[in-house]
């Protein structure tokens, strides 16, 4: 029984839960949601996927992580910069907008979930040590640039091609400046500058995502040429493992390697940012909880997640005390895609491309 503990930490929390860690841990899960919803489309489209996979990415691992995690705070879900990096491995050996596309990034997932499995059975969580904070800083810094620089095409409505090096991406809008699509370009200015104004309120992105929708009806923005999400899949998934060729799976270990590692980076200091003295998270138990997070995404066709760190911030604000939390944002997660996925079709991309800008900035 002591070794099944140690290995499902829920068995130890859950039967001493405090109903008056409930407000809190609801009020929090319900919030977190808020945010999670519009950025995990806007990710998916960032990693070159429909939203919809964004969604389905933001069911099952909050769930497995409350389950299996040692951060009761860590909100678990889709990031901008594994999906920067599922885009540039997926598109090397897939069309971006077919569904071969979507059942690679779901086979990544699952083979990042593996290898952090296994790093968290070899007790390799040490790893975390010898990366500085300057390092760190100075890798989030750049991706923040090359994550905004991807974004621009959305919001100038311009189809630019997927590279992420900065220069490239700089010089192909240069190119193409006289095509800006000018009534692209305004919503994009002022749904930034709503986010910017709003500042730190949590429910920003629901909100620019709820104006988008409607300005998107009262104007008929695609008649004027801007580009919405279009029709989203209602429901929720059915498990399935991915069957992708095994010179596919071949090419992608590099960059399954690389988002094991990126992803829990993130995670353990998203954790670490929020922790209270006796709430620390344990670097091995974390790559454990995230490889299965990542396993549960893969089998639930979403794509590689880690722990996000403006989530866990609004998380622990909020008043998330257990793990969960991560349930109710979980479910709340569900309820949309089962009942709400209609009022999306009239989504601009460029309101979620202005999310991502503002959320990584």
């Amino acid at each position: 029984m002591d070794l099944l503990r140690r290995l499902v930490p829920a068995l130890v929390w859950l039967p001493r839960y405090r109903r008056a860690d409930l407000a809190g841990d609801l009020t929090a899960g319900l919030t977190t949601a808020v945010l999670l919803i519009p950025q995990a489309m806007a990710y998916a489209l960032l990693a070159g996927l429909p939203p919809v996979v964004g969604l389905y990415a933001a069911v099952a691992p909050p769930l497995v992580y409350a389950l299996f995690g040692s951060s009761p705070k860590l909100a678990v879900g889709p990031v901008a910069m594994d999906s920067l990096l599922v885009a540039a491995a997926v598109g090397s050996v897939a069309l971006a907008g077919t569904e071969v596309y979507v059942t690679t990034a779901a086979a990544l997932a699952l083979m990042v979930g593996a290898v952090q499995l296994a790093m968290g059975a070899l007790r390799l969580g040490f790893v975390v040590n010898f990366l500085s904070r300057p390092v760190l800083s100075g890798f989030t810094s750049a991706a923040a640039l090359v994550i905004a620089a991807s974004q621009l095409g959305p919001l100038l409505g311009l189809r630019l091609g997927s590279s992420t090096a900065l220069h490239t991406i700089v010089l192909e809008i240069a190119g193409a400046v006289t095509k800006i699509h000018v009534p692209t370009l305004v919503l994009a200015a002022v749904t930034m500058l709503v986010l910017v104004l709003l500042g730190r309120w949590r429910g920003k992105a629901l909100l620019v995502v709820a104006l988008g929708i409607a300005a998107s009806a009262l104007l008929d923005l695609p008649a004027l040429g801007v580009a919405v999400v279009g029709e989203v899949p209602p429901g929720l998934p059915s498990p399935a493992l991915p069957l992708v060729p095994w010179a596919t799976l071949g090419a992608l270990v590099p960059a399954a390697l690389t988002i094991a590692l990126v992803s829990f980076m993130e995670a353990i200091s998203s954790g670490l940012a929020v922790a209270e003295d006796d709430q620390r998270p344990a670097a091995d138990r974390e790559l454990v909880a995230l490889g299965l997070s990542n396993l549960a995404c893969g089998v639930m066709r979403g794509y590689p997640v880690a722990g996000g760190l403006s989530r866990t911030a609004v998380n622990a604000q909020a008043g998330a005390r257990t793990g969960l939390a991560g349930v109710f944002t979980a479910a709340l997660v569900a309820l949309a895609l089962l009942f709400l996925t209609p009022l999306l079709r009239g989504l601009p991309r460029a309101s979620l491309a202005a999310i991502i800008v503002v959320a990584v900035f």
